[in-house]
């Protein structure tokens, strides 16, 4: 089988990462109950509806005036000049500033929406992790309860034929050794199993403690990987990847608009003025003004150019780490990919060989050691081996789901085996 990242037509994945139904109900948990996963995306939306606002015209502003009042008298009707007067004023920016205000606008915008996918991402991996470590843990208590169960025949054992004269008493006190170990071992696990709880719990942000059911049933790993088509995956879907273009585009526009800034913006101004009858009883006719006013960028180079240096920086800063991440992004893919193909070759020599030749080896040991011709330490060593190798095997069986969990995340989205 190889694995086809499964994404969505918008660019990102309708599911974090693949996941069986149970740890699925508990990423979908984890994603609805986050706390600052909500508060990126309550910044992600307030972005949007940011755009439209920054490609708008500023508010007009409307104004009063009184014009040419003498004063001596402060009388409306003793000079002819004399005017009450109302203006409207609106500043109209220099040709394409709305334009680049409105594409920053939307181009952060996008940066947010691919930093909360990253963060979506992210979560569901660290869920996903713990989860199929609570899985090995529970197998590893499994088998530590069949080892217990093991040695405490073996010392029965040993007891029984210390007691008619055809053992040794360091055999019980061995066994004795080994059982007070495997208790030891148990306290460990059960541990580890209630700080994983923990884990699954605080990234659930559940209310209350309550005891998550292990992975049980998961298909064998049985897929072979493709470096080469995961890392084409990751460069088109991965949403750091995304993030950092949306990032370049907003630094891209902010330069331009640093650039447009030595050109200047324009304050057109309509002005009415009414005047009163003056003393002589003669109507005045009122007044009609126009009037444009322009910044001049007198103080270009300690202001327009330092802008346009420092939003110049912030573009090459952008470039730089975008072009750093795309160059090691399928690295890693290739790295942890071999990684995942490594391990499942390991599952494979255990389950297919180790295990079955251990079983013979213990069995054979058990045998030989009824009839006293191998020693306590080789029987022992026999069965215990066993277990041993299926706890390995079992280390491995989840390693590479976490593995897959993570290479996911990197990606960009969940993969489906396809055969």
């Amino acid at each position: 089988m190889v694995f086809a990242a499964g994404l969505s037509c918008t660019g990102f994945a309708k599911e974090p990462i693949w996941a069986p139904p149970a740890l699925q109900q508990l990423i979908t948990e984890a994603l609805e109950n986050n706390r600052l996963l909500q508060s990126k995306a309550d910044r992600a939306e307030a972005l949007k509806t940011r755009i439209p606002a920054a490609g708008a015209l500023p508010d007009p502003k409307i104004g009063f005036a009184l014009q040419s009042i003498p004063t001596d008298s402060f009388a409306f009707d003793q000079e002819p000049m004399t005017q009450k007067q109302i203006f409207v004023e609106q500043t109209v920016p220099w040709l394409s500033k709305l334009d680049l205000r409105s594409e920053a606008a939307a181009a952060e915008a996008r940066q947010k929406q691919a930093e909360l996918e990253a963060a979506r991402l992210e979560l569901a991996r660290d869920v996903a992790v713990a989860w199929y470590e609570l899985g090995y843990v529970a197998e590893s208590q499994q088998i530590n309860d069949e080892l217990t169960e093991l040695m405490g025949r073996i010392r029965r054992d040993a007891q029984t034929r210390y007691g008619v004269g055809r053992g040794l008493q360091q055999n019980i006190y061995q066994a004795g050794v080994e059982l007070s170990r495997l208790k030891d071992e148990a306290v460990r696990l059960e541990n580890r199993k209630t700080t994983i709880e923990d884990r699954l719990h605080e990234l659930t942000n559940r209310g209350e403690h309550a005891s998550i059911a292990p992975p049980a049933d998961l298909p064998e790993p049985g897929f072979v990987l493709s470096a080469k088509k995961l890392a084409a995956a990751a460069l088109e879907k991965n949403p750091d990847l995304q993030g950092m273009q949306a990032r370049i585009q907003t630094a891209r526009a902010q330069k331009q608009l640093a650039q447009k800034d030595y050109y200047p913006d324009f304050n057109i101004r309509l002005t009415y003025g009414q005047r009163e009858e003056d003393r002589t009883g003669r109507d005045l006719p009122d007044f009609f003004s126009a009037a444009v006013a322009m910044d001049i960028p007198l103080w270009h180079k300690r202001k327009q150019s330092n802008e346009v240096a420092a939003a110049s920086g912030n573009e090459f800063s952008a470039q730089n780490r975008y072009r750093d991440l795309r160059n090691r992004l399928p690295y890693r893919i290739k790295s942890l990919a071999a990684e995942i193909n490594d391990t499942r070759r390991r599952y494979r020599l255990y389950t297919q060989e180790l295990i079955p030749q251990a079983g013979q080896w213990a069995r054979s040991a058990q045998e030989a050691y009824e009839v006293d011709r191998v020693a306590f330490d080789t029987m022992i060593d026999a069965r215990i081996r066993v277990l041993k190798y299926r706890r390995e095997a079992s280390r491995l069986f989840y390693d590479i789901y976490q593995k897959r969990a993570q290479l996911e995340a990197w990606i960009g989205g969940a993969a489906e085996a396809k055969h």
